[in-house]
């Protein structure tokens, strides 16, 4: 496929743009069975259009970083997500959305393998949807972000308000900022753009702020269990404007160790701490031959140690000279595409019984298989034309070392968003420059899939 300008003189984006040719999946390392309503040659966006989107982009800069800063001020961790989920739903019907709450069945994501362990009750939190329908007989695109933030640990490593919102040095500082309302604020200006100046365009429109993707994916899982799927789907993780397109497994899981509360005086030579570490050190043996034995050139590619075991929280005890009746370690495993959580989960709970039976082993939140989508295809070549457009550059492809709700999606699919650090750390941030180039690269190729 090939996006193609008339002669330089007409301007950078020529006096029309086509998608030209046809193309199939299954190409690349990673495929997909789906083919694409853009297998056929269409005509996309005149010149007059294409400036326009990206004018009402660049016009309206400062309310996208406003819009980011004020949904970093909503504390939107797991449980609290509602006040930035107005936010969202006041952004999505001032740009014309039909706008629909998507709340989690609990007892069907238990149920569903792929699905994450429910960690909280389900009342009064939903994901939301925001769809604007085309006119008919056109590809529809699914624009998507979660809403969910980490908590902040620790406060006093933090320089600025973690809640603040704060913009300064070119950058919105913040819990959040970057992973990701960052892009979740770019996506939802590029959809007002594309809702605002192509109203004519066939294809629908989604858009979808969605809840728990940093512990399980039920937000998503619900979404497009609902039925809100699409021909394509972006997810606007910070990628650095790259084109994130496969991810690892991830699992976690508890593991307890009762002990005999009391005295230390009367304890014995061994406790619940040392059966812990007997468990953590079996963990570690299975990353480590999970790590030796890579033969996916995917995640191989990606680093020499893709699959990461981490401890994530220590509970337990009450006094330094008492033995405590219980500690608990709660970790984080990652493999890649040879196996299923199921089967991970398996491994996980063999290798600690291998060392012991005072272990108890128990499962929450992610039990997410490793994905992998194509970089090849009409949607993956409508970015690189997109960006080619309004940065001037080629956007490399990026495999995470860690999991996206992009896992959930059957069709063609891609994270695509701003550059950020410190994500999950302190002095978290996103880049306004690539914040915006973000919104206007996603606006036009939205424009573009939905003609």
């Amino acid at each position: 496929m090939s996006l193609e300008a008339d002669a330089p003189s007409a301007g950078r984006y020529g006096s029309k743009l086509l998608i030209i040719g046809s193309i199939q999946y299954g190409t690349g390392a990673c495929s997909s069975a789906m083919t694409s309503p853009h297998d056929q040659s269409v005509p996309l966006l005149d010149e007059e259009l294409a400036h326009a989107i990206e004018a009402y982009v660049r016009d309206r800069r400062e309310a996208l970083f406003a819009l980011a800063s004020a949904l970093v001020r909503h504390p939107s961790t797991v449980g609290s997500e509602d006040g930035a989920q107005r936010l969202v739903v006041e952004q999505l019907e001032s740009s014309g959305f039909e706008i629909e709450r998507i709340e989690t069945d609990a007892a069907a994501a238990i149920a569903d393998e792929t699905a994450g362990y429910p960690s909280l009750s389900y009342e009064g939190r939903a994901s939301v949807v925001g769809t604007r329908h085309g006119i008919g007989g056109g590809a529809s695109l699914h624009l998507s972000g979660h809403v969910d933030v980490v908590p902040v640990d620790p406060l006093e490593e933090w320089t600025r308000d973690p809640w603040g919102g704060e913009i300064a040095d070119g950058k919105l500082w913040g819990r959040g900022s970057g992973d990701m309302k960052g892009g979740l604020a770019a996506y939802l200006v590029a959809a007002a753009a594309v809702s605002e100046l192509c109203r004519e365009r066939r294809g629908d429109l989604v858009v979808s702020s969605v809840i728990e993707e940093e512990c399980g994916g039920n937000g998503m899982w619900s979404v497009i269990r609902a039925g809100h799927s699409a021909d394509a789907t972006l997810i606007g993780e910070s990628t650095g404007l790259s084109l994130g397109y496969a991810g690892t497994g991830v699992v976690w899981a508890r593991l307890g160790a009762r002990g005999t509360a009391g005295h230390s005086a009367n304890s014995g030579r061994s406790g619940p701490f040392d059966a812990l570490c007997r468990g953590v050190g079996a963990l570690r043996q299975l990353e480590s031959q999970l790590n030796d034995e890579i033969q996916d050139e995917v995640f191989a590619s990606a680093s020499d140690w893709p699959y990461r075991l981490s401890i994530g929280r220590i509970e337990g005890g009450v006094w330094t000279s008492s033995t405590p009746a219980e500690l608990v370690v709660h970790v984080r495993f990652g493999f890649g595409r040879e196996n299923s959580s199921g089967e991970v989960q398996s491994m996980i709970r063999e290798a600690v019984a291998s060392v012991g039976e005072d272990i108890e082993v128990r499962f929450e939140a992610f039990r997410a298989n490793a994905y992998c989508h194509s970089v090849e295809g009409p949607l993956p070549e409508l970015m690189r034309a997109c960006q080619r457009l309004v940065v001037g550059s080629e956007p490399e492809a990026k495999v995470f070392t860690a999991t996206t709700d992009a896992r959930f999606v059957a069709g063609p699919c891609l994270c695509y968003g701003p550059s950020a650090g410190n994500l999950h750390g302190a002095d978290e941030w996103v880049d306004l420059r690539t914040l915006e180039e973000t919104a206007v690269v996603v606006a036009l190729a939205a424009a573009h899939w939905i003609a």
